[in-house]
């Protein structure tokens, strides 16, 4: 790679972008329930769980609220307490339910990086670039991101709960700069979610790369974090 870089550092999604819940969501929420006495099947359990976080994430961008995406960690564990509830609405001890799922998801046994993780961050760490995590999560990706051995090589962590807003909006990809300690043209945004990684990323001033797993053809899109080493040799 050049020694004149556009960027300086890089900063990664986590959820979608470098791992993924194993087994899926729908599965462990119906594992849970059952054990609780729900009677939903796990199709079920999917297809609502898909629907109630498209919900709360629809409830986040309601302009009308006036909450401009601001958030907290009590904040998102209120906000997983509703999707548990509108998934699993056929039990008594519906808390007793919500704590172990919010519980099962602060565990590194429950997530998978996608297999070309651990080659790439390896490679841009050795390469120079300062690497960091940027999603909208909140405290337990650091017990995660700890927990995963791929991940070592990120030096940073900026998670929504703990700035205080969440992706797209601007004040986050502030706060992403200002933790890397560069300008904001020197930081590269990857990231799964057209609208909150690139287009929030790109209006605040950050280079943009839309990773689409996919493969829906979007302009500039990568199929897999593989392809970033090509887009890097072409942007420096």
């Amino acid at each position: 790679m050049s020694t004149i870089r556009r960027y300086r550092c890089i900063a990664f999604d986590a959820v979608g972008t470098l791992i993924h819940p194993t087994p899926p969501p729908g599965e462990v929420y119906f594992q849970v329930g059952r054990r609780f006495g729900s009677k939903l099947s796990v199709d079920e359990m999917t297809a609502r769980f898909r629907q109630a976080f498209r919900d709360a994430e629809r409830a986040d961008f309601d302009g009308a609220s006036g909450r401009l995406l601001a958030t907290s960690e009590e904040h998102e564990k209120e906000r997983w307490r509703q999707i548990v509830a509108a998934v699993i609405d056929d039990i008594a001890d519906s808390g007793g339910c919500f704590e172990e799922l919010f519980a099962h998801f602060a565990s590194p046994r429950s997530w998978s990086c996608f297999d070309e993780v651990p080659d790439v961050l390896a490679e841009l760490k050795q390469a120079g670039y300062r690497l960091a995590i940027a999603s909208n999560f909140d405290s337990r990706l650091h017990a995660v991101s700890d927990g995963t051995p791929a991940l070592k090589p990120i030096d940073l962590r900026v998670i929504s709960s703990e700035v205080g807003c969440r992706k797209p909006a601007r004040p986050f990809f502030e706060a992403l700069v200002a933790v890397a300690g560069c300008r904001a043209e020197e930081v590269l945004m990857v990231g799964d979610d057209f609208v909150n990684d690139v287009e929030g990323a790109r209006q605040a001033g950050l280079g943009a790369v839309f990773v689409d797993r996919r493969h829906r053809a979007e302009d500039g899109a990568i199929g897999s974090l593989r392809e970033l080493r090509r887009f890097l040799q072409q942007t420096e």
